[in-house]
């Protein structure tokens, strides 16, 4: 009976029918596939930035400036771990008050010639969430004489609004 009445339709209307599941199949594939475009070494290069600009802020020992490459929020994690001794912060309020300690008391003195190069080891991206491994080496000169610090960091960053924001941040001394 079904074919009986689709014989009996006129052949304007079928054009307009099949027009019109066209258009929308058309607007469901195009909706489908407007999916934010991912860019994997767009992101990779916006994360060293991110790692390398809060080294920076940290240089120059300006607070405000660091607390912006940090989500802030109650899982905000940072570890240090040298030789058999480790301690960690977490939780923005206990983050945000130890940026601003370590920024304000941190001894330069003696510090001369300092120079930070990152080896980024490792850089894996998952949406909106992202891990780097890298080895941080300090070069200075501390009372007249050369010395050299090296560690292997971990950090676990999130993206957010579009940016990239660092959620916990882990240091081994090497």
């Amino acid at each position: 009976m079904a074919l009986v009445i689709l014989t009996h339709i006129n052949p304007n209307i079928m054009k307009n029918i099949a027009c019109i599941l066209s258009s929308a199949f058309a607007l469901i594939f195009l909706i489908s596939s407007c999916k934010p475009k991912v860019n994997p070494e767009q992101d990779t290069e916006d994360i060293k930035s991110v790692i390398n600009a809060e080294t920076q802020a940290w240089i120059d020992k300006n607070p405000d400036k660091m607390k912006e490459y940090y989500i802030q929020d109650e899982f905000q994690t940072r570890l240090n771990i040298q030789d058999s001794i480790y301690s960690i912060t977490t939780g923005w309020d206990k983050r945000s008050t130890a940026i601003d300690t370590l920024a304000k008391y941190a001894d330069w003195v003696g510090v001369d010639h300092f120079k930070v190069e990152k080896e980024f080891l490792a850089i894996k991206i998952m949406d909106n969430t992202a891990w780097a491994i890298l080895k941080e080496t300090q070069n200075m000169t501390y009372h007249g004489s050369p010395a050299t610090t090296v560690a292997l960091i971990n950090v676990v960053l999130e993206k957010v609004g579009g940016d990239w924001k660092i959620s916990c941040f882990v240091k081994s001394n090497i």
